[in-house]
Order: C-alpha cells, then sequence, then structure tokens
C-alpha cells in the first residue's frame, strides 16, 4: 500500500511541479512627477526640461515614476527591478536618493502618485551606477490586491538644503524582470487526482484478493 501512495504522490509532482519561466513586465507608463509649489503636474516641467530624472532644487523636485504590469501573471517566484543612474544633472555632487515601491491602481502616472509607496533603499549616486533590487514581496502584493506593480526614485535631501543650485541626476528607462511558475490546469489537477485514488483503490482490491487466496491455500 505503501509503495503505491509513494508511486501516485510522485507522477502528481512531476506533473504540477512546472519549472519557472523568465519574462520581462510591461512598462506601462514612465514619466516625471513635478512638485514644485503652487503647481503640480506629470511630464515636462512646463517648459523647463523634459526626462527620466531624480532632481531636487530649491522649492523644486522631479520624480521618476514608472509602473508594470505583468501580462496577466497572478504571482511571482522572483522580480528584480533594474533602474540605472545615468549621470549627475548639472553640478550636482554625488546624491543620495531613494527607491520607494507599492501599488499604483489605474497604471497612469498621477500627480497623486507623488506620495505614493515604502522606501526600500537609499543609495549614494554620482553617475553610472546599475541597480538591481529584489521586489519580489511588493510585486506580490501588488499582483494580490489586482494592481500594478509602481516604483519611483527621490532625492533625499530637501529642496531647501540643497548648497548648488541642484543635486540629482538622469535615470535611464527601468526595466523589471520575473519568474513566473506556471500553473496546472484545474482539469489535469482533477484528472491526476482521479487517476492517483484509481491506481490506489485496485492495487487495495488486488492485494485483497491476494490475502483471500492466500488464507485458502
Amino acid at each position: 500500500m505503501k509503495k503505491y501512495l509513494l508511486g501516485t504522490a510522485a507522477i502528481a509532482t512531476a506533473f504540477t511541479s512546472v519549472p519557472a519561466h523568465a519574462a520581462t513586465a510591461i512598462l506601462e507608463d514612465n514619466r516625471v512627477i513635478i512638485d514644485n509649489a503652487p503647481f503640480f503636474s506629470v511630464g515636462a516641467e512646463d517648459g523647463l526640461g523634459s526626462g527620466n530624472f531624480a532632481l531636487n532644487r530649491a522649492g523644486f523636485i522631479d520624480i521618476p515614476y514608472a509602473i508594470f504590469s505583468f501580462g496577466g501573471a497572478t504571482s511571482v517566484s522572483n522580480a528584480t527591478l533594474n533602474w540605472d543612474f545615468d549621470s549627475l544633472f548639472g553640478d550636482s555632487p554625488p546624491s543620495s536618493i531613494g527607491l520607494y515601491v507599492g501599488s499604483d491602481a489605474d497604471g497612469v502616472v498621477t500627480t497623486s502618485d507623488r506620495f505614493m509607496g515604502t522606501l526600500i533603499d537609499t543609495s549614494i549616486y554620482s553617475g553610472g551606477e546599475v541597480g538591481s533590487f529584489d521586489v519580489t514581496s511588493f510585486v506580490n502584493d501588488a499582483l494580490g490586491a489586482g494592481q500594478f506593480f509602481a516604483a519611483r526614485f527621490e532625492v533625499t535631501t530637501a529642496p531647501a538644503d540643497v548648497s548648488g543650485v541642484n543635486n540629482g541626476g538622469n535615470f535611464f528607462t527601468p526595466s523589471l524582470d520575473f519568474d513566473q511558475v506556471a500553473a496546472v490546469p484545474e482539469s489535469a489537477t482533477w484528472a491526476f487526482m482521479i487517476f492517483g485514488f484509481g491506481a490506489i483503490g485496485g492495487a487495495m482490491r488486488r492485494q485483497r484478493k491476494a490475502n483471500v487466496k492466500v488464507s485458502y491455500a
């Protein structure tokens, strides 16, 4: 009996353990949020410039914000956000920049996204650094809530404390790589269960018949 159970379990495991496959998340939106009281906007700095940069100057903040979707995946086994720092902006010294991540409901960058996210990393950037960040748990939180995954960079130095003209720099367009484990279709799962229990039942009946023949010998 035990060997039949083990055999059935092995068969089920072989069919339900589907190898993970690598994929790249879809970049739904990637623009800069401009916080410059009393106005707030998204995209170019109202004609002052454009680009994917994190930048603070007196009374002025630029925040690169990115939103990703996962092509129908409901969970991932791992996810890595890649966001490379291109160069300093203007006369900036090395900048302390924080990475915030979270969920986005509509998949579109808006000014309300300025306040989104959980700080998961703070790094010093001077130009040319390649940043790769494990965001697996945050991606799964977003997918579990039926939302998009979002990330943003923000200079940690307050505008009022910027000693030069500005502090920050330009970032390349981000990417997000993930591994997804394909689920076995429900119909296949039931088929394996029926097969397994049928095999066990047949084995038990044959064993009982063999025991009866031995007892009358």
